[in-house]
């Protein structure tokens, strides 16, 4: 078996992850919802959904605005899984793979805080793809695209939304937006 760094970048699995979090600073708030998707680095057909709600523990520092963005109840909560257990499966379901989303930066910040506190090693690639960043290569000449917001993006690709963010709805955008700028022609 070749050693991790020897693997050309397309036979890695696309792991495209999007979270739902009580705030912007992982310091002080926390992961509540993930949506994942596996995809093949070659074909870029899915192989793998996951999706799961997390119990907050520290709910009361959570930002109204946050809460608000993606409809934060605790009756939709109720059956939320601890964190530690779903950061074992997102661990275990792609080794070697690429961290992919949209500004994946701010995804992978909360990951890796959370990784860290329960002292887990993923045996993620060091690398990660940010379709944020291709969209702003790919539509930077397209004139109708003025916001780099998945929200703002998506309907020039004639993808709708709804208004309230969820980590699956938002991943599977992610996915369909990446699918289309890896086009030649968009």
């Amino acid at each position: 078996m070749k050693k991790n760094e020897e693997i050309n970048f397309r036979d890695r699995k696309l792991v495209f992850v999007d979270l739902e979090t009580t705030g912007l600073n992982p310091d002080v708030h926390e992961i509540t919802e993930i949506g994942c998707l596996v995809v093949s680095g070659k074909t870029f057909e899915i192989e793998l959904a996951y999706e799961e709600k997390v119990k907050p523990v520290n709910i009361e520092k959570a930002s109204r605005e946050a809460l608000e963005i993606y409809n934060y109840s605790e009756k939709k909560w109720k059956g939320a899984k601890p964190l530690k257990k779903v950061l074992e499966k997102i661990a275990s379901i792609a080794p070697g793979g690429l961290i992919t989303g949209w500004n994946v930066s701010f995804d992978w910040w909360f990951l890796d805080k959370a990784f860290r506190k329960f002292k887990m090693e993923p045996d993620f690639d060091h690398h990660r793809v940010d379709v944020m960043s291709i969209a702003y290569a790919k539509l930077y000449s397209k004139k109708k695209v003025e916001r780099l917001g998945l929200r703002k993006i998506a309907p020039y690709f004639g993808i709708s939304l709804p208004e309230t963010h969820g980590a699956m709805v938002d991943i599977r955008t992610t996915y369909e937006i990446f699918k289309k700028l890896m086009e030649n022609e968009i």
